[in-house]
């Protein structure tokens, strides 16, 4: 059943796209599970992620594409009985992306749905593994890990439906929001907060985990959406209805 609701509500956004994408430096590398370590100086760890020496986060820079192009409807894989494969790996994996510790994510869902889009490419219009956009993939993470099914479909509009709080009050399954059309302030682009400054979003190089605090999107910031009750981060399945501005 729930993979069936997760695939009406793909079929509804797949008309419509995010308005616009920020590219990143690199492209996050395809998931496959392996543990290596490269002797430039990297480390590889599971699903060939690979964290440089110097901790750097992508650089980015904002482009806008407005070609549409078809594409498939959206799926979600989700485990049986919402039980993970080597959730400790998947904790280890995630908790180097976002600069945490291995306890602080236990949040099962969100852990699977990340594994399984990470590295997915960017696609305008876009609402499968084989291309995304942001607000496509925004609308299916909150569907899919935390039940809000009342989001529309475009970055702008994911905005206006929420109830805007101030970057410091920024916790789990909050909405953040920028501008990458040049100097005009609109927002075009949209991705899920995490932890310690960390949101995943489906940048131009693929979906990713960036920094809140990187050069260009913190120049980019135009501000945070909640729409999730308070605890429903950790997995509450009660849905609050977006109370706009």
């Amino acid at each position: 059943m729930f993979r069936n609701s997760i695939f009406i509500v793909a079929l509804c956004i797949a008309a419509t796209s995010c308005s616009t994408v920020k590219p990143a430096a690199t492209k996050p590398p395809a998931t496959t599970s392996s543990t290596n370590a490269s002797s430039s100086g990297s480390i590889e760890f599971i699903s060939n992620i690979a964290i440089n020496s110097n901790g750097q986060e992508d650089q980015s820079h904002s482009s806008h594409n407005g070609v549409r192009t078809p594409v498939k409807t959206a799926s979600y894989n989700d485990r049986p009985g919402g039980v993970i494969e080597d959730y400790a790996a998947l904790q280890f994996k995630f908790a180097i992306l976002e600069n945490a510790s291995v306890e602080d994510l236990n949040n099962s869902k969100l852990l699977s749905f990340m594994d399984y889009w990470y590295g997915t490419p960017y696609h305008y219009g876009g609402t499968t593994r084989d291309g995304i956009d942001c607000s496509a993939f925004a609308l299916l993470l909150m569907s899919s890990v935390y039940g809000v099914t009342t989001l529309p479909r475009t970055s702008k509009e994911q905005y206006d439906a929420t109830r805007h709080i101030s970057r410091n009050e920024l916790q789990e399954g909050d909405m953040v929001f920028f501008h990458t059309l040049g100097k005009r302030r609109m927002v075009t682009h949209v991705g899920i907060y995490l932890r310690n400054n960390k949101f995943i979003h489906a940048s131009v190089s693929g979906v990713m985990i960036s920094d809140l605090n990187d050069g260009y999107y913190d120049k980019h910031y135009i501000g945070a959406g909640r729409i999730l009750d308070p605890g429903q981060a950790e997995g509450a399945a009660q849905v609050r209805t977006p109370s706009g501005k």
